[in-house]
């Protein structure tokens, strides 16, 4: 710790509870130290997914986050929670409600619960929610829900914030023309009818979607889901759709330049990821739930085969198969540049590649890896792993005809052992531009 540092630091970025609740409250009063813990964290942000839940008073919004608690801990992932109330007319404080809706998870280990108050702050949020979700962030939650305080139209304040815009609409939102004027419906990146066992949910449904058509077309498209929030139906739908949201724009949307429009571009989405990039070489001892490969594996395959369709075979190893095949390297002098990965995803190819397929094998990997880092997972690649052949083949049954590429080597970063990027090259070493103004 250096000597300015604050003494919440590092137990905060360690996941000490008690450090994360300080730091919070910190920046909740404006405390002389928030402007410190501000800065020292600062280098460590743009790896949670922000998820902003938001709509009127009354349409399950919390019940319905306490729903998905449940459903994205099945999936492995850790999560903060802030949870924006109105202001106690006597304490000035939160009024806690929602807190009690999410009583069920909210005691989780893997689970961070905090209620703020509004303080009379307009948009549906306090007006320390960014720098809270920055707390959250640095602390190692994958996922961070941020719940409006459900005032109306005036919250589309939750676009700054958020990276993935959830609108929980009621069954029945009334006349179709105030609905298509809604403000907060035009933030919306998936909406949800909830109470779907309500007779009017189908209807609105329907509703929301020909609303959609007068709309300008977003990529990726809106979403309308029905759930009912209280027995967990269509649940796991809304998290699927999370998913393929955060696949397709990154994360990081509150740490943009306020005038930078939020991208919904793919392609941008993996650059930011890109960028943002640090060489892992120590992990963490946390385990990579088998979902975050699957969904980093998805994202890595979505739109790059080419004339030889999808050469790429991997095999994604952990626990005992991994210590096993790490020890055989070893043994037959393989130095490995990570220390302490808790998964790593061997890449290999059956096919005779010409360029056009190891092109097509060499973006796959790239947008792998992107996605894992907008995942928060930090990756190193173990490149000169394809002179060992022999001894992966062994290790893991390859069929003869398949030949190793490489490996990577993923997992939570160690904070302090990533290694510095290296600066960006002049263009004018590597590119020449031909017919532009």
């Amino acid at each position: 710790m250096s000597r300015t540092e604050h003494p919440l630091v590092q137990p905060l970025l360690a996941g000490d509870r008690r450090a994360i609740a300080r730091a919070i409250t910190a920046f909740e009063v404006d405390a002389p130290a928030a402007r410190a813990i501000a800065a020292a964290i600062a280098p460590r942000l743009g790896r949670a997914h922000v998820i902003g839940i938001t709509g009127a008073p009354g349409a399950g919004k919390s019940t319905l986050i306490n729903a998905l608690l449940g459903e994205l801990l099945a999936r492995g992932r850790r999560i903060g929670v802030v949870a924006v109330d109105p202001s106690s007319p006597i304490s000035g404080g939160a009024v806690l409600g929602d807190r009690v809706r999410m009583a069920e998870h909210g005691g989780h280990e893997n689970v961070f619960v905090r209620s703020v108050a509004s303080r009379g702050h307009l948009g549906g949020l306090s007006r320390a929610t960014s720098r809270m979700v920055d707390v959250l962030d640095a602390a190692g939650f994958d996922t961070i829900v941020v719940e409006t305080v459900g005032a109306g139209q005036s919250e589309v304040e939750i676009v700054r914030v958020a990276d993935t815009r959830i609108v929980v609409c009621p069954p029945g939102l009334g006349d179709d023309i105030q609905a298509i004027k809604a403000g907060i419906l035009e933030i919306a990146d998936i909406l949800v009818v909830n109470k779907g066992d309500s007779p009017l949910a189908e209807r609105t449904a329907r509703d929301l979607k020909d609303m959609l058509h007068l709309r300008r077309h977003r990529t990726p498209p809106v979403k309308v889901l029905v759930t009912v929030a209280t027995t967990g139906a269509g649940v796991p739908a809304v998290v699927d759709e999370i998913a393929v949201h955060r696949g397709a724009v990154g994360v990081g949307t509150r740490l943009r330049p306020r005038g930078e429009a939020p991208s919904v571009d793919e392609a941008a989405a993996a650059a930011r990821a890109l960028a943002a990039e640090r060489t892992a070489r120590r992990f963490l001892p946390a385990p990579v739930p088998a979902g975050a490969v699957r969904e980093v594996l998805r994202v890595g395959d979505r739109g790059v085969a080419g004339g030889q369709g999808r050469p790429w075979r991997v095999r994604a190893l952990a626990g005992p198969p991994l210590e096993r095949l790490r020890q055989d390297l070893a043994a037959a002098g393989y130095a490995s540049p990570s220390e302490g990965a808790p998964a790593w995803l061997v890449f290999t190819t059956g096919e005779a590649l010409d360029r056009t397929g190891w092109l097509d094998y060499g973006m796959f990997l790239q947008r792998v890896l992107a996605a894992a880092r907008a995942r928060g997972l930090g990756a190193c690649c173990e490149g000169a792993l394809a002179p060992f052949h022999k001894t992966v083949a062994g290790a893991l049954g390859l069929d003869p005809t398949e030949i190793v590429v490489c490996a990577l080597a993923i997992g939570r970063p160690d904070p302090a052992a990533a290694a510095p990027s290296a600066e960006p090259a002049p263009l004018e070493q590597f590119a020449q531009f031909h017919g532009f103004d």
